[in-house]
């Protein structure tokens, strides 16, 4: 195994209600990093994180699993944490171990009684947060809903950083607003996707949140907001190096969907990382 240096290292655990999807986030994970060459489902008790018996009879997660995987040069430590609330001690004891979390949502169901047992120990701790709204491949799913209520609920904003374009069971594109582009996804588990120019009708919300994107990375450090004020926008270079800044004071929260059960929008998380 390659040694890595300190600053090449994420160590994060995925976090929220049962069912939000946490066990196939990180298997899709796992999948778009090369560790597995197929995604295991929790219905046939194949994934890497649910090894347990209890876990596969049950089909939910009971226990924190360690897992690790690779991603352009960066070594991935990740923990699987359960959801329910019989087994919170498990997941408050992943959050003294992680330098940041992924917080993950029902794309349908929204904040639940576990989204808010968990947040409330990710705010009494500051812990720096990754926010992903999950299986918008099911029906009656909200994404805009639980995007505001969200920032109402805890207090904090939430930024998309992508976002849905055709959410539901036939789910397969997102709008990447970093990028200005939307991702046609591959609906088979791979992860692979096509870069589109956006539709006509996306532009103008795009080039708005992307101008309210520059302003929270500008306020999340001095030299970034008096160059924003005198050029009026931040080069790509100072956005990369902006984000990371912001994510760690939590200046906002990067909110990303995915629907993890086809791999849909796991490698834009992974990017951020």
């Amino acid at each position: 195994m390659p040694e890595f240096e300190a600053s090449k290292i994420r160590n994060f655990a995925i976090v929220g209600h049962g069912s939000s999807g946490k066990t196939i986030l990180a298997e899709s994970m796992l999948a778009c990093s090369g560790v597995i060459n197929r995604l295991g489902t929790i219905v046939d008790g194949n994934t890497v994180s649910d090894y347990h018996e209890d876990e596969q009879q049950h089909q939910i997660s009971i226990h924190t699993t360690p897992m690790f995987a690779e991603w352009y040069s960066c070594k991935l430590n990740i923990l699987d944490a359960p959801g329910y609330a019989d087994f919170i001690g498990e997941t408050l004891s992943a959050l003294t171990v992680t330098d940041f979390v992924v917080l993950t949502v029902h794309g349908a169901h929204g904040i639940e009684l576990g989204t808010e047992q968990t947040w409330d120990r990710i705010a009494e701790n500051g812990i720096p947060t990754i926010a992903v709204i999950n299986v918008l491949d099911s029906e009656n799913v909200k994404f805009d809903q639980i995007l505001t209520d969200l920032s109402e609920r805890f207090g904090k904003r939430f930024f998309p950083i992508t976002m849905p374009v055709n959410a539901g069971p036939g789910f397969d594109g997102i709008i990447d607003v970093l990028n200005h582009k939307l991702l046609r996804y591959q609906t088979d588990g791979n992860g692979s996707f096509k870069s589109e120019e956006l539709p006509s009708e996306a532009q103008v919300r795009v080039n708005e949140l992307y101008q309210q994107l520059m302003e929270n990375v500008a306020e999340s450090d001095d030299k970034l907001l008096e160059k924003f004020f005198d050029e009026g926008s931040l080069s790509e270079e100072a956005m990369r190096e902006g984000l990371h800044h912001a994510i760690q004071n939590q200046v906002f929260i990067p909110l990303f969907c995915t629907a993890a059960t086809k791999n849909n929008g796991a490698v834009r998380v992974m990017a951020f990382m």
